[in-house]
């Protein structure tokens, strides 16, 4: 079987009714902290997105800003998901590199991506253990699951690095580019998945001749 990073071999069992309505709860805030910031989303609000009541929501979160911890967490797994699912150690590193990478600047550039970037950003002094929650959720486990891609593939695919760590960070900051922060200035902004393609395949092309490969 494939091996891919965040793959289980266990069943997937239906959501307990708990279950459900804490998952109607974070979509519910985390559209709503992403619409509206912080200060400005409203639980009653939320609560009326997802259904339920405010008890039931401060049962299960305990206050606004837990919710919003939980929502920017969840948002965050979300975005990063397909990346992760794309990192199948059976690949050759080429094209492992190649899916990886058009995962990740997929969700940088995406609408969704830009917006959790931006209301972590901003909330960040006021919170900083929702910008510690981002980092640890998106950047810190994007590096972990490259890092484990190239100890498996490099030894296979003729490639070396000192630190698989370290290529990690510069195979995703090649990935990145330009594109997030134009992305993030410009509303209108758009990058074309063939965009997305070609700059990817030449990140690739550059990361893995560097590190020996073919």
């Amino acid at each position: 079987m494939p091996h891919r990073a965040a793959e289980s071999s266990e069943p997937v069992r239906p959501l307990s009714r708990g279950e459900a309505r804490r998952r109607a709860f974070l979509d519910a805030a985390a559209d709503a902290f992403l619409e509206h910031g912080f200060e400005a989303a409203s639980v009653n609000e939320i609560v009326r997105r997802a259904g339920g009541s405010l008890a039931t929501l401060y049962q299960q979160f305990g206050s606004k800003e837990q919710l919003f911890q939980a929502a920017v967490e969840e948002r965050v797994s979300r975005a990063i998901a397909p990346m992760v699912h794309a990192a199948d150690h059976n690949l050759p590193i080429r094209q492992g590199l190649q899916a990886i990478g058009e995962a990740f600047l997929g969700a940088l550039v995406s609408p969704g991506g830009v917006a959790i970037f931006r209301v972590s950003i901003g909330e960040a002094r006021k919170f900083p253990e929702v910008m510690r929650t981002f980092l640890l959720t998106g950047p810190d486990r994007v590096r972990q699951v490259v890092s484990a891609y190239l100890a498996a593939r490099a030894p296979q695919d003729g490639c070396s690095f000192a630190s698989v760590e370290r290529a990690a960070d510069y195979f995703c900051e090649m990935v990145r580019g330009r594109y997030q922060y134009r992305a993030l200035a410009d509303p209108s902004f758009q990058l074309s998945q063939d965009d997305i393609r070609v700059h990817v395949a030449a990140a690739v092309d550059f990361f893995v001749r560097g590190a020996g490969g073919d």
